[in-house]
């Protein structure tokens, strides 16, 4: 069983470009755009805009180290270094501790957890539950190494985990390696929060070659959904192709030791042809690395597209509309706001402003900016902080900098 996870808000502190907390949340009034969860209305999309530079990406990796933490902190040998990367613009931060922090439910209930740490140790460590009442229940507790146990930790086990526990680990990580159901669940649930960074989609394009490959219902899916973005595409398999020797001795040349294979998985698309009457004559195969970019990138993003989707998970995607046309960024999201059955979550960063002229498709509370100030810190806010009705014309009032988030570009002359 998939264990279900909703984020409900990201905090995060003196990380990289944010020296003061910066808060992400996905809390809003009812509407068509989101799903009852524990008594509050949760977004299924949040899209984040602003200048390059100015954090949104670093926002993504915040919560991909936090991530990193919680799954593999119990593996840091004694004396590692932890990922300690502070914002350095300012002697006040200079020593002072990295925050994190993750609101989210698990099933029907509510966890807030958050650590902090300096370059060799963790400094604070908290676990509580949420009640319905917004009571906060305590789990775990944690000062350096003084760690105090409540509730599902207390316990035999728990309390010998927590005499083991090195100052550069995480409890919770630690715990869940001794098999507490709790810790668990929650590491299972983090498991389900998945961040594609950067415009390089190699790095997940093998899961979605992977799943066109072996499962024939998300490979009927994809092209169901490539057909449906017109482009011309009628079929699509998976082909064994010999790599050309000139890639092979490029590999040998970079390590000589290495066994490499000598064939790799394509997928192999097949287009209409026609003759000079403009009558199908048949199919032309097309290797997707002849394909467009725009088609690739595509692609590998409708994988984790329909994972999350079906499995009702999170997903995070930086720079979402590199190399997509905007009209498939908004059909991607139509996935998300209207075929949504489990209540997957999508969170991206983006500079595709046609997004917020779909003022009708749309709520201000899916909008936010992040912003560099003159001191080179960066903050994070939400167009819901701004008073205006939802009918207005969001994406001009932003290129008119109403909401600050532009770039400041010197004029050439």
């Amino acid at each position: 069983k998939i264990m279900r996870i909703s984020l409900i808000e990201f905090s995060v502190e003196n990380f990289k470009i944010f020296k003061k907390r910066a808060t992400l949340s996905t809390i809003a009034r009812k509407s068509s755009h989101t799903f009852e969860n524990n008594d509050e209305n949760l977004l299924r999309t949040s899209l984040i805009y602003g200048p390059n530079a100015s954090g949104k990406s670093t926002l993504l990796q915040a919560l991909d180290v936090m991530k990193g933490g919680i799954l593999n902190s119990a593996n840091n040998p004694s004396g590692a270094m932890l990922p300690y990367f502070n914002f350095t613009l300012s002697e006040e931060t200079e020593t002072a501790p990295i925050f994190w922090e993750a609101i989210f439910s698990l099933e029907k209930r509510v966890f807030k957890y958050n650590f902090s740490i300096l370059k060799d140790r963790v400094i604070e460590e908290n676990l509580f539950g949420i009640l319905s009442d917004g009571k906060e229940k305590k789990y775990i507790t944690r000062k350096e190494n003084n760690i105090e146990l409540f509730e599902d930790f207390k316990n035999k086990d728990s309390e010998d985990v927590k005499s083991k526990t090195r100052k550069e680990v995480l409890f919770l990580s630690a715990v869940a390696q001794w098999n507490n159901k709790l810790a668990m669940e929650i590491i299972e649930g983090f498991k389900n929060i998945n961040i594609l960074q950067g415009p390089n989609s190699d790095l997940y394009g093998g899961f979605s070659l992977n799943l066109f490959k072996k499962d024939a219902d998300t490979k009927e899916k994809m092209l169901n959904f490539l057909k449906r973005a017109d482009f011309c595409i009628s079929d699509g398999v998976v082909e064994k192709v010999k790599i050309p020797e000139i890639v092979m001795s490029q590999l040998r040349a970079l390590n000589s030791k290495e066994n490499y294979p000598e064939t790799a998985d394509v997928v192999v698309f097949s287009h209409k042809k026609f003759n000079s009457k403009n009558e199908q004559i048949g199919f032309q195969k097309i290797n997707m690395s002849d394909e467009s970019i725009g088609t690739k990138k595509f692609f590998d993003v409708l994988g984790p597209v329909i994972d999350t989707i079906e499995n009702g998970k999170v997903l995070l995607i930086d720079e979402f509309d590199n190399s997509l046309h905007p009209l498939l960024t908004k059909f991607i999201i139509d996935i998300f706001e209207k075929s949504n059955p489990h209540n997957a979550q999508l969170i991206a960063t983006t500079h595709d402003t046609s997004l917020l002229s779909y003022k009708d498709d749309f709520d201000k509370t899916q909008f936010w900016f992040t912003e560099k100030d003159e001191f080179g810190a960066a903050k994070l806010f939400s167009l819901a902080e701004f008073k205006m009705r939802n009918d207005t014309e969001f994406s001009k009032k932003y290129l008119e900098g109403r909401f600050g988030a532009l770039p400041f570009i010197e004029s050439t002359n």
